[in-house]
Parts: C-alpha cells; structure tokens; sequence
C-alpha cells in the first residue's frame, strides 16, 4: 500500500471517487483489459448500477488490416470479464464513426506532412464523444473508463483533470482535449492506483483480464507496414514523392511519400550516406523532406498552438481571456506553465500568451527535440491539465 503522502492531492482540489457519490448507473467502457476491468469492479463494490460497453471500431470487411484494441477478441475478453463481475456487457458500433472521424483525418494529416495523434483523436470524438452520448441513452450518468488520470475540482466547483498517481502509466496527456463538460460526467476510479496495485486485484478476483497484456499504441498494425501506410492503402490515397534535400536545399535523392516521414526519424530516409542524418522539416511546396547531418539542429525553442481547448479554472481562464483581448500579442498576459509535446517527453517550463482565442504562442524555457507539426502539445500546472493544442511551426 502506498503512503498518505502519495495519496495526498494538490491544493485546492478534492478527488473525485466513486465512494463518495449516491449509488448510480455507470457505464463502464471495457477494453479487454486488466484496467477498465478493475474499474468496473470498484464502481460495482461502491454500490453502483454498473453496465459495461465495449466499441467496435473494426468493421466487418476488414481484413488485411487488424486493430490492436478494440478488435472481437477484446470484445470477447470484456464480455467474459462482464459475466465475472455480474454487470451487463454491451458492443457500441462505431466503425464508421471511427473511420470517418479519426483514420480518415489522420491519413489527412500524414498525406500533408503532418504527423497526428489518433489516441487523442479517439479520446475527443468516439470515447468520450459518441460512447458518453451512447452511456447517457441507457440512462447512465456518468461514463468510466480505466485511464490513470484523475479528477479534481477547483474552489469555485469546476472539474479539474489531473495526472494520475502512477507516474509511469499517467495517461492524463491523451485526455486533454476533454471539454469541461464532458469531464463533469466522466469518471476515473483506478486514477489514484498503480498498475501492480491493479494487477493483484484482478487476480485476486481470478479475472480472466489479470495478465493481459499491455495494448499498442497505434490502432491498425498490419504485418511490416507502417500506420501511415496502412491509412493511405485503407483511403486509396495517392503518396506524394518528392526530393530529399540538405539544409543548403542541395538535393540528395528521392523518397517515395511524405507520409512515411515525421520530424526526428533517422531510419528509412534511403539516401547514400555513411553519416547518421535525421529528417528535419518538410516542404509542401515540391514534396519535399529536409535533412540534418547536426541532430543539435532538431531542437526548438517554440511553436505556435492551435484549435487549443483550454480547461483551467475560472481564475486562469479569465488570465487567458485577457489576453485574447489584447489588441497586440507580445503585449498579452502570459502564462507560466509546463508543456508535453509528446506522450513520453519529460515536462518542461514554457511561457504562453493568447494571440487569439484559439491559438497560443509557446515559448519554451528549455529547447526540445523534435517538436512535430500535427501532434498535441498539453499544457500543465504540477498535476493539473490546463490544456490543450495542435502544433504548428512558429511564425
């Protein structure tokens, strides 16, 4: 067990849990996994009216490609694990939605030199989208989900998201698109557990969830083909061929897309070199991919984030709204905070400021590798998610 001290929740917030609340209905989305399984059961033990729902993202015609969640033997995985916990199971179709609404824009991004985040786009438009819609008609009032994150509620009664307590598991990065009301009705009950503290209680419970194993990242996998390729074959896209350049924009060879390309790879670049090299930038204007020999030259100082949804409490919001108000940007107030562009990236300090209602300027304090157009970069106070934006090159 862990101590209070680790248990213990910032300032000013109050965890939410599920023992705290009236006896509810709750649906419960179940991935086949040992998480969300051991959700279910602490909902059910709190004394809730627990249904599990499973998506089914994968549709009937596919075959050559094979996601990696939310595939039949999940579903099959979810249903016995439902019969175990004595809960309803249900299966929520959303293929097309998930095609149309997550795949398809990804494959956009790729084929734009663009590098996107479909766990986020998920997260946003189908979990806790179409399912929590889908929980509210079967008369649920709050849907849950395994994520290691947790909720906290500011001191004017505003929901907070915050990091989950297991640090190496927190998954509070892929769910920093939430809008304020969709996190009032979502719940996270294994937030303020680790994955070893999980563990034990399913095989404790001799759930048949107890030792899966760890779900992949990417949502398609198909033998050796990468998931941008994957997209392109699965929308017919046509690749875009182009140069591969030096930074003097002498040119060293040709590639055969740009979508099998993001910012940092070294591998798979194809041009006669005894040096390491790694892609640097893109030009959409002749297909285009710019090499570095110098990985030094990978790192940023800031980016430009956009179609950002910001969560924080009224207090900083009105921080913010002050400076969407500023007639000129670099007079707007700043923000001081940390920045993730990347799941795995250690936070650093960054100052924002608001040059309009949707978009921030991001000054780093401390330079980073490899900051990908397209991806998410998440804003946070020590534990707590203010945020959230696409990235764009500065200027």
């Amino acid at each position: 067990m862990r101590t209070d001290e680790k248990r213990k929740q910032p300032n000013n917030t109050t965890q939410t849990t599920s023992t705290q609340a009236q006896p509810q209905r709750i649906a419960v989305a179940l991935s086949g996994g040992v998480d969300s399984s051991v959700a279910a059961f602490l909902l059910k033990k709190a004394g809730h009216d627990v249904i599990g729902v499973t998506l089914k993202l994968q549709k009937s015609n596919d075959t050559e490609e094979q996601s990696s969640c939310c595939t039949n033997d999940s579903i099959q995985r979810a249903r016995t694990a439902s019969e175990q916990l004595g809960i309803e199971h249900h299966v929520y179709d959303c293929a097309q939605e998930f095609d149309s609404k997550v795949l398809k824009p990804a494959w956009e991004e790729y084929n734009r030199g663009r590098t996107p985040s479909p766990c986020l786009m998920c997260n946003e438009r189908i979990k806790f989208g179409a399912l929590l819609t889908w929980a509210h008609s079967k008369g649920a009032s709050h849907l849950a989900t395994g994520h290691y994150a947790q909720k906290g509620t500011s001191p004017t009664g505003s929901p907070w998201l915050l990091r989950g307590v297991d640090k190496k598991k927190d998954q509070s990065y892929f769910l920093a698109g939430l809008k304020k009301e969709q996190l009032e009705s979502i719940l996270f009950p294994i937030g303020h557990m680790t994955k070893p503290e999980i563990r034990a209680i399913a095989r404790e419970l001799d759930l048949n969830t107890a030792d899966t194993s760890e779900s992949q990242d990417a949502c398609l996998v198909s033998g050796d083909l990468s998931f941008s390729e994957i997209l392109r074959k699965r929308f017919e896209g046509e690749p875009k061929p182009g140069p591969v350049l030096d930074e003097s924009g002498s040119t060293l060879g040709r590639h055969e897309g740009i979508h099998r390309f993001t910012i940092g790879q070294r591998k798979g670049i194809h041009i006669q070199t005894t040096e390491r090299c790694w892609v640097k930038s893109f030009n959409m204007e002749n297909g285009g991919i710019i090499v570095t020999w110098n990985e030094e030259n990978l790192l940023g100082e800031g980016f430009i984030a956009r179609e950002v949804n910001w969560m924080d409490d009224e207090q900083s919001a009105q921080k913010a709204q002050n400076a969407q108000n500023a007639q000129n940007a670099q007079n707007a107030t700043s923000i001081k905070c940390e920045v993730q562009v990347r799941y795995r990236q250690q936070p650093v300090p960054a100052v924002v400021r608001f040059s309009d209602k949707n978009t921030l300027i991001v000054t780093l304090e401390k330079r980073v590798r490899a900051i990908t157009p397209g991806q998410a970069a998440v804003f946070f106070d020590g534990p707590r998610v203010l945020g959230r934006g696409w990235i764009y090159p500065p200027g």
